[in-house]
Formats: C-alpha cells, structure tokens, sequence
C-alpha cells in the first residue's frame, strides 16, 4: 500500500511517517508540506491513501478534496482527513467533499491504521473517528455520514434537488436514462425512502442539499 502525507506540520508529519514505515503492508509514504507541492504533483503521484491535514495555509484540507476528486484517474484514491478541528460543521464539509474517513489528530497510531485498511478495503462506507463519534452522535450529521453516497450519487442528488427531470439529468452527466435510474433505485435504498419529495426534504433535512443554492 502507498501512502501520501499532506500536513504543513512538518514535525508531526515526519513522526507519522516514521510510524507508518514499521507496518509491513505500507510500501511507500511521501510526506509534502503544503497543499500546493502536493497538487503540482498529484497528477503523477500514485498512492491509495491520502492523509490530509484541514488547516494548511493557502490551500486547505477541503479544496485538497475537492481538486482530488475532480481527476478521473484519482478515484480510487482514499482519503482521510486528519485534523484538531471537530466542529460538525467542517467535519460534514469534508465528507461532501470526498472524504472518506475522518480522525482528530488526537488519534493512536493503531487506530490510524484501523481507518487505513477500513478506507481500503470497504466501498461506500466512512470510517469516523472514535474521539468524535460521540459529537457526530448528538447531531444529525451523523445519520448524513452513514448514506455513504458516492460521487456519482452526491451529484444525482444535487441536480434533483435543483429540479433536473431524468431526461435533463442523463443529459447533464453524459449517461443513459436507464444507467440514471439505476443510480436513482441506488440512491434512494441508501438514504430509505420512496419517493422523489422524501428524497429532497431527507437531503435538506441531513444538510447534503442547501435550498438557498437552487437554480
């Protein structure tokens, strides 16, 4: 497994490394120090895991994400967002964002390698760290977290919301009408309900859909 560090911690990120190196299943780490060495590279960069700080100057973790997800050939990449911020707000930032794990820097080192082989090894689900499953657990994020949505799903739903009829969204993604209502059946087991207007008010209601953002 190939792993790629992204902290301006430069301390913290070398001791990581060096904890990281004495686990036999890791083949290679690279450490960069700023968002903007690691996105000048990551065309050519080949890693499964990326471990992202949220606070860098410049570039942050979220943009990271996002700029990540926007490359085809990036999207089996896993990424897990390591940060001292817990704020539920940043933490559901991150997760529509891409991500798809989340620790505070608190974190064991075993547990690190807990969420690593949980994001490797697992489809559609999110690794939530044990320090801040009880904060996510008083809020409704929490329920948000476990749709697991995929790319293809967040962006479904988000042109539902906006009123794209199936034909307008098979137009938009570039995909059959049958392929759209496939991922339609899809998204709708993941997030339980029936109909098209409990899909909508469900994607309010877990802040996967602002109204405030609709055409």
């Amino acid at each position: 497994m190939r792993i790629t560090i992204v902290d301006d911690h430069r301390l913290l990120s070398e001791l990581l490394k060096l904890s990281l190196s004495e686990f036999d299943f890791i083949e290679a780490i690279h450490v960069y120090n700023s968002a903007e060495n690691y996105l000048a590279h990551v065309e050519v960069i080949h890693a499964d895991i990326l471990i992202v700080d949220m606070i860098m100057p410049g570039v942050n973790g979220i943009d990271v994400i996002k700029h990540c997800r926007k490359i085809r050939k990036k999207s089996d990449l896993k990424i897990l967002m390591l940060s001292t911020v817990i704020d539920t707000n940043s933490i559901r930032e991150a997760f529509i964002a891409g991500a798809n794990g989340y620790l505070c820097k608190d974190a064991s080192i075993e547990e690190l390698i807990k969420a690593i082989k949980f994001v490797h090894h697992e489809e559609n689900k999110s690794y939530i760290g044990e320090s801040i499953r009880d904060l996510l657990l008083q809020s409704q994020l929490f329920e948000a977290v476990k749709f697991s949505l995929s790319p293809r799903e967040k962006e479904l739903l988000n042109l539902i919301c906006n009123g794209r009829t199936m034909k307008e969204v098979a137009a938009d993604l570039a995909l059959s009408k049958n392929t759209v209502q496939s991922y339609m059946k899809q998204l709708m087991r993941k997030m339980e309900v029936n109909r098209t207007p409990d899909l909508i008010l469900k994607a309010i209601k877990y802040g996967l859909f602002h109204p405030s953002s609709i055409a």
